[in-house]
């Protein structure tokens, strides 16, 4: 396909070499540029590592890729072939790898590993931090002193102005204004929102009013526009020790949700549309692990919770022998996924089916020699993860 978009773009360039007014019966001169509906088409059937080949194609073509009506239609059809993502920290750099989130169907067994795709880095020193927050329409806030927003598809990155303190970054998109926000918490319990990319302003820091002090413990997750993740209450006694902070990046304003017992090695979800968290049955995630939890939060109002117990097949200790799991999260095809924790071991990847109730183990291979722990960081597994090739102008 490639070569065909190749070969037009030739043809444009072979027919404005012709001396204007001179006549001639050539079919190369009588033929008609590729209509850019068409041109618009083709791209977002290409892979990413090609489109941005097609950049460099010629002017016409760089602006089309550039169109917003272009990098939004890639982006809806990127939505229906999500990839898990991966990132981890080597050698003090962290680097992104993928691979496509739905198992080949024609591949009979896993026996053989997947050779993950190469995505990008970030140059040694930047995004140093050990943990990430999850991918937002294909982009990635890194949770360090300074936070960095970076688009794997592209290889971009770009830098946010440092807020006060340590801090905690959260990444957050509003989708009926359509800005992306970042939530600050500085260690002394302060909280700070800026936006990005609002008509080339330089981004500022505007304090954030918080009525509750407390430490998340959790990853986060955000769903049509509100910020979810677990915290400890600090400086109150409860009764309940965890809750669910609520942040609306629209409003910019906090809720608080009361919680019962969750066990540490919990994920939140985004159930169709609505908060899910996925809990082991024990401390933690190994081949003594029974089943998986499923609460979905029902009504916020009411603060109603279903619950939906998911057990492992009879075959599970021994597929999951010798290792220590963490939960990643839920495919939009509603397959649990958990994966193994460094690079170092043999990495996994599991698909649990809560349909069929089985599960499919998958070994990835970085092509990464073997690292001490002290020089490789846990590996960040993320799932329906997109590929966005607007570029950070």
């Amino acid at each position: 396909m490639f070569g065909i978009l190749g070969f037009s773009a030739a043809m444009g360039k072979r027919q404005k070499q012709q001396v204007t007014g001179r006549p001639s019966n050539s079919p190369r001169e009588n033929s008609k540029e590729v209509p850019i509906d068409l041109l618009i088409d083709i791209f977002t059937r290409l892979p990413v590592e090609d489109v941005a080949r097609c950049r460099c194609v010629s002017k016409l073509w760089s602006s089309i890729l550039r169109r917003r009506d272009f990098t939004q239609l890639f982006l809806k059809i990127s939505s229906t072939r999500p990839r898990i993502l991966f990132t981890f920290l080597y050698n003090g750099r962290r680097i992104f790898y993928s691979i496509p989130q739905d198992l080949d169907p024609d591949r009979n067994n896993y026996s053989s590993p997947i050779i993950p795709y190469y995505q990008m880095h970030f140059p040694k020193g930047l995004g140093s931090s050990d943990k990430v927050c999850p991918p937002i329409l294909g982009l990635i806030c890194n949770k360090s002193k300074k936070p960095l927003i970076c688009n794997p598809s592209t290889g971009e990155y770009m830098s946010l102005p440092k807020a006060r303190n340590e801090m905690s970054p959260f990444f957050g998109y509003d989708p009926i204004d359509k800005l992306f926000k970042v939530l600050c918490l500085s260690d002394d319990f302060v909280f700070q929102v800026s936006t990005l990319g609002t008509s080339g302003e330089e981004m500022t820091w505007r304090m954030v009013e918080c009525p509750k002090r407390h430490q998340p413990v959790s990853a986060d997750i955000c769903i049509d526009g509100v910020l979810y993740y677990l915290a400890k209450r600090v400086g109150n006694i409860s009764t309940l020790p965890l809750m669910v902070v609520c942040f609306d990046f629209r409003l910019e304003r906090f809720t608080f949700l009361d919680l019962l017992l969750i066990t540490v090695s919990s994920a939140l979800i985004n159930y169709n549309g609505k908060l899910g968290i996925l809990s082991a049955s024990s401390y933690r995630v190994d081949y003594n692990t029974e089943a998986i939890e499923l609460r979905v939060l029902e009504d916020a109002d009411e603060v109603k919770w279903s619950k939906t117990v998911y057990k492992f097949p009879y075959y599970w200790k021994d597929l999951a022998a010798k290792t220590y799991l963490h939960i990643v999260g839920m495919t939009t095809t509603g397959e649990i996924v958990l994966s193994t924790y460094y690079v170092h071991n043999p990495f996994y990847i599991f698909y649990y089916n809560t349909v069929k109730n089985s599960v499919v183990r998958v070994r990835i291979d970085f092509g990464i020699k073997p690292l001490r722990a002290l020089n490789c960081s846990k590996i960040l597994t993320f799932v329906n993860h997109v590929e966005n090739v607007k570029l950070m102008d």
